[in-house]
């Protein structure tokens, strides 16, 4: 499938806007909206809107990989972030619909405040299948954690139609709500079929961590997905590792005509290393070069590194290091000015 940045080359266009709007709305980007799907004569736009800033850029991004290509010109996507009065447009075109058009739609939005995310799922029906009436459960958004005093929250968001039943399993073991654990789910406001889910841990401990699994099942199908929690608790807690960043990543120049990005990993198995710049895939040749080594004396540490050789005004930018393996994902970013 052609792919795309959205980055780059996805400009505001700015028709004009007064300093005293700009003073007025100074922050992170925000969405007045969640993003939707509208039918057109030869595809679909997802679309949504932002409060006006004007240093707005977006990269699209389908089942979490970033479309990369051609933009304007290509005849599968066109991106879209423009002004409209008071608002900034977000839009992706997607032509000659097919049924690998079917996934999880994100777009990220970024300015020098910062960034956010908007979130579409795109359904497709084949007409040659059987009409199941309903849809199997898929996961709009993968499990996530996130601490909140004494509690540990795993969230997601599943889309599914009938009302999925939901199971929570550590490893192999069923759970069930008790004083340890309770559970939560709610609807989307803006779409009934999207089901957000939470297993909340309380007072969590090394023996907690391991592998959570959350299964969705409903007349029509069933899916589950993992997520493995790790609490630094022992050895036993290093047999899955999510990937993630452990420490501040380091900029370096050993000498005059090199210059070292650096980032220190905790990963089992062995994490995938993304390098970008300014959202594009730093392609590496006889200057560039990029290596992942792990870190002597160390259990499951890595060292990943981006050499530039005799540095220039071109390679300036912001680069960013994505680091994955089947557990988990984390990122860390650089700026040459």
């Amino acid at each position: 499938m052609t792919t795309l940045n959205t980055t780059q080359k996805t400009p505001i266009v700015d028709k004009g806007l007064d300093d005293k709007t700009i003073k007025k709305l100074p922050g992170p980007p925000e969405f007045t909206e969640e993003l939707r799907m509208r039918q057109e004569t030869d595809g679909v736009l997802l679309e949504s809107y932002l409060i006006y800033e004007p240093e707005h850029q977006a990269t699209w991004f389908k089942d979490g990989k970033a479309l990369l290509g051609a933009l304007d010109f290509d005849e599968k996507y066109q991106p879209f972030l423009e002004r409209r009065g008071d608002w900034t447009y977000c839009a992706l075109a997607i032509r000659h619909l097919s049924q690998e058009d079917a996934g999880n739609y994100t777009v990220v939005v970024k300015n020098k405040y910062g960034e956010k995310a908007n979130h579409v799922r795109l359904s497709m029906k084949d007409e040659n299948a059987p009409d199941k009436g309903g849809i199997e459960p898929t996961f709009f958004r993968k499990p996530t954690s996130r601490q909140e005093g004494k509690k540990l929250h795993l969230e997601c968001e599943i889309e599914a139609l009938p009302r999925p039943d939901i199971f929570w399993s550590l490893g192999d073991q069923l759970l069930q709500e008790n004083e340890k654990y309770s559970f939560y789910r709610a609807i989307q406001p803006s779409n009934p079929n999207i089901h957000f889910v939470r297993l909340t841990i309380n007072e969590p401990c090394s023996a907690d961590g391991g592998n959570y699994v959350v299964r969705a099942v409903n007349s029509i199908g069933e899916k589950d997905c993992t997520l493995a929690l790790n609490f630094g608790g022992g050895v036993e807690s290093e047999d899955n590792v999510p990937a993630r960043i452990y420490e501040q990543p380091l900029l370096l120049q050993p000498n005059p005509s090199t210059l070292v990005l650096e980032a220190h990993i905790h990963a089992n198995p062995k994490p995938k290393i993304t390098w970008l710049c300014n959202g594009d895939f730093v392609k590496e040749d006889d200057r560039k070069s990029s290596r992942l080594e792990a870190r002597p004396g160390e259990t499951n540490k890595w060292t990943a590194t981006l050499t530039i050789l005799n540095p220039s005004k071109g390679d300036t930018g912001d680069y960013k290091c994505s680091v994955k393996n089947k557990w988990g994902n984390d990122h860390t970013t650089f700026n040459l000015g």
